[in-house]
């Protein structure tokens, strides 16, 4: 029976379906608690300040944590550590509403955060599993587009949730879609690779520099994972700048700030459609060149655009950034299952280090120069920076575009599944 082509299609598939409707719930529910942290605090302080600290607080595990929690998930039942964060999660969201002072909730927020680093990796390795080897790009696009339209709905739905219940019981709704997506992860009959729980730190650090040594060895992820973190540093970087831009500059609200961002990610989710749909063998050098260069549209937020010119500029951006697409399916297909944990986790580290280093780059720039042009240097250096990372794996990968084109087919992903469950 021929194989129905469209990437949607890829939702027929049990597991697979199960783990994107957690996740679609769960992101709704980030962005309720999201939402309502920044009210809850600013009605408990006043400032400004507090609200960042306590938005920040809940990244700085990526940083700290992130690289160390994949080890597990490369050891113990994935599924398992998935439930056990979202319900531990959901214990530590449902307490913010009883906290009286700001410190408390810190506390929580720090606490609550743990666990993303956990749940993350063991996701991201368990989903190349549920999938035949031929549609996971198709998995990672439908995941990659559900993201972006959370992201540019999520901030409404925020909002809305705190207007109708308060910000206090907002959280409550956060708790309960974590509740919903540890049922859906219960359903996923695939655990992953699973070699017991570590016998102590020495096995931790052993396996942590393992995943390490995997990335580098391997000459398109050595360049590829962090050419994607820098440009990333360029893009990411000018969200700080962005709201001075918009509201300072342009004289607009706070909304048409999120409009801004909804342009870039609107872009990323239509180009990741069309992405998915090419040809099997189709070469991905050029759209990982092209998303490496990506930051070097906001050189032209220099020339100070008015409102709808820079919805465009964003636009495009997003659609020039989807080439890093291509990023996690290179790690799918050269990770073994057992090593996925730790080289999504490591991933998943760079990349936050350099939204971070870039945002906070590009905002103390701005304060100095003016955001247009504190926004069009971050993007022209994240995009230098990210092309001279790439520009040493662009042999292995015009050779490994030549293999597929051979073949036909793409390179295989280790323990391929049906098309279809029950």
């Amino acid at each position: 029976m021929k194989r129905d082509a469209s990437v949607w299609t890829v939702l027929r598939i049990r597991d697979y379906r199960r783990l994107w409707f957690a996740d679609v719930v769960s992101d709704a529910g980030s962005f309720i608690t999201f939402i309502a942290l920044a009210v809850y605090v600013h009605q408990l302080t006043g400032t400004a300040v507090a609200v960042g600290f306590a938005l920040t607080l809940r990244t700085i595990p990526w940083f700290t944590i992130g690289p160390i929690a994949g080890t597990f998930a490369d050891r113990l039942d994935r599924r398992v550590i998935m439930v056990s964060c979202d319900l531990i999660r959901a214990g530590l969201v449902v307490l913010l509403p009883f906290t009286q002072t700001a410190g408390q909730a810190y506390a929580i927020a720090f606490a609550s955060g743990l666990f993303g680093p956990f749940f993350r990796p063991a996701r991201a390795a368990l989903i190349p599993s549920t999938v035949p080897a031929d549609r996971y790009v198709h998995a990672l696009a439908v995941a990659e587009v559900s993201h972006n339209v959370m992201h540019m709905i999520g901030p409404a739905l925020g909002g809305v949730a705190v207007l109708l219940v308060g910000a206090r019981h907002a959280f409550f709704l956060d708790a309960g879609t974590f509740v919903f997506s540890a049922v859906m992860v219960l359903g996923v009959s695939i655990r992953g690779s699973v070699r017991g729980r570590p016998a102590g730190v020495a096995d931790v650090w052993r396996d942590l520099k393992e995943g390490a040594r995997n990335l580098w060895r391997d000459r398109i992820l050595r360049s590829a994972v962090p050419a994607f973190a820098l440009l990333l540093l360029g893009f990411e970087g000018a969200i700080g700048a962005l709201v001075v831009y918009v509201q300072d500059r342009l004289g607009r609200g706070g909304g048409s700030y999120g409009i801004v961002l909804a342009a870039a990610g609107l872009g990323t989710a239509v180009a990741t459609l069309l992405l998915a749909r090419r040809p099997r063998a189709a070469p991905r050098t050029w759209p990982l060149v092209a998303a490496a260069a990506s930051p070097a549209v906001l050189v032209l937020v220099a020339l100070r655009p008015g409102f709808e010119a820079l919805l465009a500029i964003m636009f495009l951006g997003g659609v020039i950034t989807s080439g890093t697409l291509y990023v996690d399916t290179f790690i799918a297909e050269r990770t073994p299952d057992e090593g996925r944990g730790r080289a999504f986790s490591l991933n998943g580290a760079m990349l936050t280090m350099g939204e971070a280093i870039g945002t906070l780059g590009v905002a103390a720039l701005a304060d100095h120069i003016g955001p247009a042009r504190a926004i069009a240097i971050g993007g022209l250096g994240g995009a230098g920076l990210a092309l001279l990372a790439l520009v040493p794996a662009l042999s292995a990968l015009r050779a490994a575009d030549a293999e597929r084109a051979a073949s036909g087919a793409p390179s295989d992903v280790p323990h391929p599944v049906p098309d279809a469950g029950a």
